[in-house]
């Protein structure tokens, strides 16, 4: 029988190479309806700090920059992930900001500056995979689970929200006990409260 983390693998696998597997056009397109849906949310008009991902073109990622502009531009305190020594860290979002880009890793922000403040109110969470309970197929590495496990351990609990095309829903992603659940899910064609459907 497979185990949780086997089955888990081989789900990420098959959802990388579909989403690889996007032309610029539809990814460009579809991108643009989450940015709208997740920018239209009520609870970001209450949200001070913001944590979003930086996408990286080349994996096909639910396109992140112009969300991160426009939450930047709204007065809103944005930050991106930054990876030093395997733990994600917290780095500072401007307006305009540059990037130093990797063909194969996320962007690092020029010039990169660290917080050491992490009390979010939002999350957004890059995945391979998603279901409706809020279950996450991550890329393996379990830098966001660290990540939320520490937020917690210092009281701060962030709306975790998923961006994500429609494609990449799965009916059941196999939970191992260090996952965590997403709050909601934003794609192209809906909003999904994973609240309501929890297990």
């Amino acid at each position: 029988m497979e185990s949780a983390t086997e089955s888990k693998a081989e789900l990420r696998k098959k959802q990388l190479v579909t989403r690889r597997a996007m032309t610029m056009e539809r990814w460009i397109s579809d991108s643009e309806k989450i940015q709208a849906r997740a920018a239209s949310l009520s609870l970001l008009r209450k949200a001070a700090r913001i944590h979003c991902y930086v996408s990286m073109e080349h994996d096909r990622e639910a396109r992140t920059l112009e969300l991160l502009e426009k939450l930047s531009l709204d007065g809103k305190e944005v930050y991106m992930p930054y990876i030093e020594r395997g733990v994600m860290r917290a780095a500072v979002y401007h307006p305009g900001q540059r990037f130093r880009v990797s063909p194969s890793a996320p962007a690092t922000p020029e010039p990169l500056v660290l917080s050491e403040d992490e009390c979010f109110d939002v999350v957004f969470v890059p995945l391979a995979g998603f279901d409706r309970q809020g279950g996450r197929i991550g890329f393996g590495k379990g830098w966001y689970d660290r990540f939320f496990s520490r937020l917690l351990a210092s009281g701060v609990r962030p709306v975790k929200i998923g961006l994500a095309f429609s494609f990449q829903e799965v009916p059941t992603v196999p939970c191992d006990p260090w996952d965590e659940q997403l709050d909601m899910v934003v794609t192209e064609n809906e909003i999904i409260n994973c609240q309501h459907n929890s297990r």
